[in-house]
């Protein structure tokens, strides 16, 4: 699969626990990071404000780390973001095509429609429409039988 890879360019922590992170393609989330702090006993020493102000990208972009041995993917945040957002249409779409290890043109082509179309839906620019979710699962049953 020749997945395309959305890497972290910067990450800056803001009011809270929350983490603005900003990605190659432009697209910058926020992440509250409160809950995987206190149910995660690894990312517990971020509750502490000098700890969490210390993120920064590493990895070549592919993920963010503390100091203190804390640090997640970059994938990963970008799905917390969709989740915290209500965005499960985009999470399920990325999932779908993870899954299925489908390049962005795969999945074009899986499913009928243009990459740039795909890209936007992987990225959470447009909303995925329950008739694309659907193609997306009779696609995976076609391929079952």
């Amino acid at each position: 699969m020749n997945k395309n890879v959305n890497r972290l360019e910067a990450v800056r922590p803001l009011d809270g626990m929350v983490l603005e992170a900003v990605y190659s393609s432009g697209q910058t989330v926020r992440v509250d990071m409160s809950e995987i702090v206190d149910r995660l006993k690894v990312f517990a020493p971020l509750a502490d404000r000098a700890v969490f102000e210390q993120a920064a990208v590493t990895d070549w972009g592919h993920s963010v780390a503390w100091s203190d041995d804390a640090s997640i993917d970059a994938d990963r945040l970008m799905e917390m973001a969709l989740e915290q957002s209500g965005r499960g249409d985009t999470l399920k779409f990325r999932r779908w095509q993870e899954r299925n290890r489908l390049s962005l043109a795969a999945a074009a082509e899986a499913i009928g429609l243009s990459r740039r179309t795909v890209s936007q839906y992987r990225t959470g620019a447009r909303h995925v429409p329950r008739t694309v979710a659907l193609a997306c699962l009779g696609w995976e049953v076609e391929r079952v039988e």
